[in-house]
């Protein structure tokens, strides 16, 4: 039974590294089986007991890396530390290729959806509390822009750190983010 689950996890292993390096040229929805079976050296048959689709492979993937990677989240969603979206920075950047990859034009829109619903809630609340009297639909269209923007510039800068570190582009985040509350601050007007 142990070596089955070893041919198992190398295996899942060996479909996840040839996704991971057919994402570099080419995007998810262009991926055939027959490429990915070939790339990670295995028949057909194999990956259909384990897989449906190539989008299963990437989904989890896409899973594995929220898993290990949630914890760089907690602290930026509880906003109790100043430091926590650094860290979570540092955390992209040291999985740099995956975060790439998955951010980026080949990644799936799920994934960044996820990230987005990720945030939203606490965020939405966030500023709720600083705005209570604005309607909670001008929030979620301000947080859309933010979120959208903000993801589409960490994809970039990791793609080439154009020389920030992750602490300096954190702080270079942050201080567009705090644009947001003078949008938010615009909508009250109308």
């Amino acid at each position: 039974m142990k070596n089955e689950d070893t041919r198992v996890q190398y295996t899942k292993k060996a479909l996840r590294d040839a996704m991971v390096g057919l994402l570099r040229e080419k995007e998810i929805g262009k991926i055939t089986v027959k490429e990915l079976c070939q790339q990670a050296g295995i028949n057909r048959g194999t990956f259909y007991l384990h897989y449906g689709q190539p989008n299963d492979v990437l989904m989890e993937i896409e899973q594995d890396f929220l898993r290990d990677n949630l914890q760089l989240f907690d602290p930026y969603l509880q906003q109790a530390d100043t430091g926590a979206l650094g860290r979570l920075l540092e955390g992209l950047f040291r999985h740099r290729e995956l975060s790439t990859l998955l951010l980026g034009s080949h990644g799936s829109p799920r994934f960044q959806q996820r990230i987005k619903d990720t945030f939203r809630s606490n965020i939405l609340s966030e500023w709720q509390e600083e705005f209570p009297d604005y309607d909670r639909a001008d929030l979620a269209f301000v947080y859309e822009y933010a979120i959208a923007g903000s993801m589409r510039l960490i994809a970039w800068w990791l793609e080439n750190d154009h020389g920030m570190t992750p602490e300096e582009f954190g702080r270079r985040l942050d201080d567009l983010g705090h644009y947001c509350h003078l949008a938010i601050r615009e909508f009250g007007k109308r």
